[in-house]
């Protein structure tokens, strides 16, 4: 409805010989005695014109009400406001010109192909996934869904940090355990502060104490050998989720191919890699850095930062069209820096994006389940998918802005009531189900059987309603893949199973609402509307990968 809107003022002001701004603003007014859509661009052209906006917005409202089959009326408000009053065939039009054939929506083709690299999870192989893990997943995978829904050719990559500090550490707390496993009864006492525990790396190191045994005085290639292992349970717990990526990158491989050499290399021929004190430096101050940062401390050991330049220097000779990384809120000094390295590696960094994760709080109603890492009694995000499924997992983790701070309250997520979002709109989409069971069952023909329907007979204002939100829905899907804001397809949905509930909970006291037992255009009416729900549900679950029942 926005783009007709738009494309009827655009060749209104044509006509009156008048060019239309880059971007016609029309927004819905907040009060419903202003129309359904209201616009300043009389202002906004006023002084092109040499008109004053009272005068040039009375000249569009005469012209555009020659469209009689759109408008109801056009006003004139303020200082130049146009507020324009739609008739409902304009919106049943509109209903109808969402679908692309019998069965399917209208796609969005916003990113017109356009190749996107996101990388998410990344989680050290060191031990099972916390929830933190969970909503870095969740969101990453929802937004790779989300892009390609707006037309968008996604790659979904895990980055997989199997070398350095971490994997020795893995090793020395594996080789720890191998050694205690048959000396002591409690081998959480025997071991040291720094490194991993917890019943997961005993029963680890129980599985493979054979392979483990001739490379115990190696830690670095038994933290390799549990690194491996513990990575298929990664990709096991993501696979309950439903998210499958399409490619786990080693940092190994960066060692073992050269490339940080390489990316060095190309550092040092463009100036901004230097000699210093023993250590090799990246010039970070000549791209806004507080500091320069090492590359190659004096011990000739890389720093952390090396092999992720080296490692971003190869997703841009991919050749990607965009690079979004989905990283916890503790890594935002590092946005800076690897936005500086790819500037100095000759590539352009307003190509590489970062969402920033913030923390996750469990919690059981109003109590706070705490996490503690390496003490072995952080909840597992395994723990929580099996005490409340994938569906309420994946939406739980979609129901706030990745910018805030999350409260997942675990006894709210198991509740099959109104209270639980999840519940509620998986519920709206069965009784939609259940409608057109009940209507075949009636005689009347299945959904994707529909012929031409007359929408004419919807006119109830909670109809009329349902409609208008319809049309907004790929705004909504539009604007959240341009702010990279998947969650806002969780709010919609939401919004929109509240406006069907109502709709359809009037109909117990009230015959008009009722969708079946109404006349037969009434009803094949108010059946296309439901169908048309009904696919906008399917929709937008799929974008958040939660399930879409058919009965509950």
């Amino acid at each position: 409805m926005k783009e007709t809107l738009s494309r009827l003022l655009t060749d209104t002001l044509q006509k009156l010989g008048l060019p239309p701004p880059a971007e016609i603003i029309l927004d819905i007014p907040k009060v419903k005695e202003h129309g359904d859509w209201s616009s300043n661009v009389a202002m906004m052209l006023a002084k092109v014109a040499g008109q004053k906006p009272l005068d040039l917005a009375s000249r569009l409202a005469e012209a555009l009400r020659a469209e009689r089959g759109v408008f109801e009326k056009v006003e004139v408000k303020g200082p130049g406001f146009l507020n324009f009053f739609l008739k409902p065939a304009a919106y049943h039009h509109a209903l109808r010109e969402l679908w692309d054939g019998p069965n399917s929506l209208k796609k969005i083709d916003l990113g017109k192909g356009l190749r996107v690299l996101v990388e998410f999870v990344s989680a050290n192989p060191t031990g099972p996934m916390h929830v933190g893990h969970g909503r870095n997943a969740v969101v990453g995978d929802c937004l790779a869904r989300l892009l390609e829904a707006t037309g968008f050719s996604v790659s979904r990559e895990f980055y997989v940090n199997d070398h350095g500090v971490q994997i020795k550490t893995l090793g020395v707390s594996g080789s720890h355990y191998h050694t205690v496993m048959t000396q002591i009864d409690s081998v959480q006492a025997a071991l040291p502060e720094d490194v991993y525990r917890g019943a997961y790396l005993e029963a680890l190191v129980e599985k493979l104490q054979e392979q483990i045994a001739p490379l115990r005085h190696d830690p670095v290639a038994v933290g390799k050998l549990l690194g491996v292992e513990l990575l298929e349970d990664i990709k096991a717990e993501l696979l309950r989720l439903g998210i499958v990526f399409d490619r786990y990158y080693s940092e190994s491989s960066l060692y073992e191919s050269g490339k940080i050499d390489a990316a060095l290399q190309v550092l040092k021929s463009r100036g901004f890699a230097y000699e210093q004190e023993g250590a090799l430096w990246f010039r970070t101050t000549d791209f806004g850095d507080d500091k320069d940062r090492v590359l190659i401390k004096s011990d000739n050991t890389y720093t952390y930062l090396t092999p992720d330049i080296a490692y971003h220097k190869d997703k841009f000779d991919r050749h990607f069209d965009l690079y979004l990384n989905v990283m916890g809120a503790d890594h935002g000094g590092y946005v800076k820096r690897l936005k500086a390295a790819v500037s100095a590696l000759g590539f352009n960094p307003e190509q590489l994006e970062f969402l920033l994760m913030q923390l996750v709080n469990l919690k059981r109603g109003s109590e706070v389940v705490n996490m503690s890492k390496r003490t072995g009694e952080y909840v597992t995000l395994h723990e929580v998918i099996d005490e409340v499924g994938k569906d309420a997992t994946r939406f739980f983790f979609m129901m706030r802005s990745h910018n805030a701070t999350l409260d997942f309250d675990l006894e709210l997520a198991k509740q099959k009531s109104a209270d639980n979002p999840v519940y509620y709109i998986q519920y709206a989409h069965a009784r939609m189900c259940s409608i057109f069971r009940k209507a075949e069952a009636e005689g009347f023909p299945a959904p994707e059987q529909f012929g031409e329907i007359d929408l004419g007979p919807l006119r109830l204002e909670e109809e009329m309603l349902l409609i208008k939100t319809l049309l907004q829905y790929a705004e909504v899907l539009a604007t959240a893949a341009a702010s990279r804001e998947a969650h806002r397809v969780a709010f919609y949905l939401l919004d929109l199973a509240k406006l069907f509930q109502n709709y359809y909970t009037r109909a117990k006291e009230d015959a008009r609402y009722r969708v079946l037992n109404a006349e037969k255009e009434t009803t094949l009416a108010k059946l296309f509307l439901v169908k048309t729900l009904r696919a906008v549900f399917r929709h937008g679950l799929n974008i958040l990968g939660v399930s879409a029942p058919e009965e509950m």
